[in-house]
């Protein structure tokens, strides 16, 4: 915290108490209690540390997902004008993953991922969302860190064998009470999920890979993006799409959709971006995979709980049908 200058040069602490907050899959997240001798430092910070279940964290380890969090405060964050956590410190390990010490925003609100947003603070994210891609829309630095984690525009072998694994052993208890429809386009999405996203092509910009309610806190006018552990480059509408299946109810999602769309264009076009506006609907129905694509791999590896059982039910069943409503199996090739 010294270095950051979160804590003054000479601050020492005196006394740390910790509890557990949150609900993360792949990384346990505590609130502290800072007690600093002269108060030369702040009085409370979120710790990041890697996961205490081990399924988890060999997942996460596997997936570079600690460091690749670290390295997202540290090279990426001052470039872009979206909120997040400031960052307090970096506690490195023996192991290489390291401990991430973020702001303290206790005083903002969760929100419970099952319960769909309104349309205004579905703007809010949106617009979050574009000042995250504006900056890096199309840049060839994303191309050169090799840190960053790549999704579409090439071959995912791995990703396909996960997800494909996870879904042989989950379907039967996460698809019950889905329709034949339903499991039917996650059923295609599997198969052909690799060729599809290999085939993604069009703009390219930073990406946060799991932008979704659970990852954000909320305040009066303010939503801060949280868990960069899966952050890369690629399609920016994979993070719209994303939001959009996972946020709204399908009902309403199919109403407003082709106008959300239409207002991010013209906001990246504020920010100094030209995204054609039939390309952009184009690319937001191939990228309505999104939720699949996400969701469907950590199904089989992640620590299981009622509630991530009902998340992932919930969410696949709108990745589905967002999919099902646009069409998009006209992507799958």
């Amino acid at each position: 915290m010294r270095a950051s200058g979160a804590a003054a040069p000479q601050a020492v602490l005196r006394r740390v108490e910790a509890r557990p907050i949150g609900n993360g899959l792949m990384a346990d997240t505590l609130l502290l209690a800072l007690e600093w001798r002269e108060g030369a430092g702040p009085a409370s910070a979120v710790a990041k540390v890697p996961s205490t279940d081990e399924a988890a964290a060999r997942t996460a380890a596997s997936l570079g997902a600690y460091e690749r969090e670290a390295s997202f405060y540290l090279e990426f964050v001052g470039e872009s004008d979206i909120d997040v956590p400031a960052l307090l410190g970096v506690i490195e390990s023996s192991t290489g993953a390291p401990t991430l010490l973020l702001e303290d925003l206790s005083a903002l609100s969760a929100r419970d991922q099952l319960e769909p947003v309104g349309l205004d603070v579905l703007e809010q994210m949106r617009a979050q969302l574009a000042a995250l891609q504006a900056p890096f829309w199309g840049s060839a630095r994303l191309a050169e860190t090799p840190w960053l984690h790549r999704r579409l525009g090439v071959p995912i072998p791995g990703i396909v064998e996960r997800m494909q694994g996870s879904w042989a052993k989950t379907r039967d208890y996460l698809a019950d009470g889905y329709d034949d429809e339903e499991r039917a386009q996650i059923d295609r999405f599997v198969a052909g999920a690799g060729g599809w996203a290999e085939r993604v092509g069009g703009p390219v910009s930073l990406v946060h890979h799991d932008y979704r309610i659970d990852n954000m806190l909320f305040g009066p006018d303010r939503v801060v993006v949280l868990d960069w552990q899966t952050v890369g480059w690629g399609a920016p509408m994979f993070d719209l799409a994303y939001a959009m299946a996972t946020s709204l109810a399908p009902d309403t999602r199919a109403q407003v959709e082709r106008d959300v769309v239409r207002t991010h264009v013209a906001d990246l076009f504020a920010r100094g971006v030209e995204f054609d506006e039939d390309e952009a609907w184009r690319a937001y129905r191939e990228a309505s995979f999104a939720t699949l694509l996400m969701l469907v791999p950590p199904t089989g590896s992640v620590k299981r709980t009622e509630r991530g059982d009902q998340v992932f039910r919930d969410l696949l069943r709108r990745g589905a049908r967002i999919a099902l409503d646009l069409g998009a199996d006209e992507f799958l090739g």
